[in-house]
């Protein structure tokens, strides 16, 4: 009776788990209280500028309770853990804390909330995705389209949060919503809609002095479109090509006392 009660809670709490990190696609509250490929690599860079900003110590935040949850729910598995369940629940609680606080703040206008939802939105799609793939079996195809459709649920949230920073044309933001419309998580992808995403984002890392992510969203871009095409090209040359030196630019002052020197010595 003990080991059915236990694998029936089990079930229950990976499966509430799993229903509450996917279900999230509510809009954000409208009041704010104070508070690639479909395998596309997350970039380590910092997308903004400046102190850590309170959405960006959220997302570090959630990303700690996701990682405990994931950990807890493992343990239920093991009979040798204690009272996992509770660890479960906690963790999982602390995590939708956090979104529903970055919900608030992205709709009181903070853009960096809108950012950071936006990439948690993705990396789940990503995960459920992933997830979805690992199963062949035929017994488990049902399994499999329930994780599509989270997938297809967090991209829909990922498109909706991502586009406030990437209309606002954060590369990080521009390089995702790229990711998002050249997959098929969405349906067909849309590689016109994908190549302007990842144009701007090119241009926004090449203006940076960021020429490797520049490159990233170049080979991006030929995935998407043809390499005639004309944003491909501007891509292409602003990353070869070097600003000449202009004539009129002042020698360093070292070099003239130098030149100098020589014409004394000669008279």
């Amino acid at each position: 009776m003990f080991t059915i009660s236990r694998v029936s809670l089990i079930l229950l709490i990976t499966l509430s788990c799993n229903l509450s990190f996917a279900s999230d696609t509510r809009p954000p509250a409208a009041d704010a209280q104070g508070e690639v490929s479909k395998g596309g690599s997350i970039n380590a860079g910092n997308p903004f500028a400046g102190p850590t900003s309170e959405a960006k110590k959220l997302y570090k935040r959630y990303k700690k309770a996701s990682d405990k949850t994931i950990t807890a729910i493992a343990c239920v598995r093991d009979p040798k853990c204690i009272e996992p369940e509770d660890e479960v629940l906690r963790y999982s609680k602390e995590a939708l804390r956090i979104l529903q606080k970055l919900d608030e703040l992205s709709a009181a206008g903070d853009i960096q909330a809108s950012y950071y939802r936006g990439l948690i939105a993705f990396q789940r799609g990503i995960y459920y995705d992933s997830q979805a793939e690992l199963i062949t079996h035929p017994d488990f195809i049902l399994t499999a389209t329930v994780y599509r459709r989270y997938a297809k649920q967090q991209f829909l949230l990922a498109e909706k949060f991502l586009a406030i920073p990437a209309k606002e044309k954060n590369p990080y933001a521009c390089q995702y919503m790229g990711n998002i419309y050249s997959s098929r998580i969405l349906g067909e992808p849309r590689k016109d809609k994908a190549t302007n995403y990842y144009y701007t984002a090119a241009i926004e890392f090449i203006s940076q002095g960021n020429k490797i992510d520049g490159a990233k969203m170049y080979n991006a871009m030929k995935e998407n479109a043809n390499p005639a095409d004309s944003r491909i090209v501007d891509v292409y040359a602003k990353l070869h090509n070097e600003e000449p030196i202009a004539s009129w630019r002042k020698l360093p002052s070292d070099l003239v006392q130098k030149s100098g020197s020589k014409k004394t010595q000669q008279h």
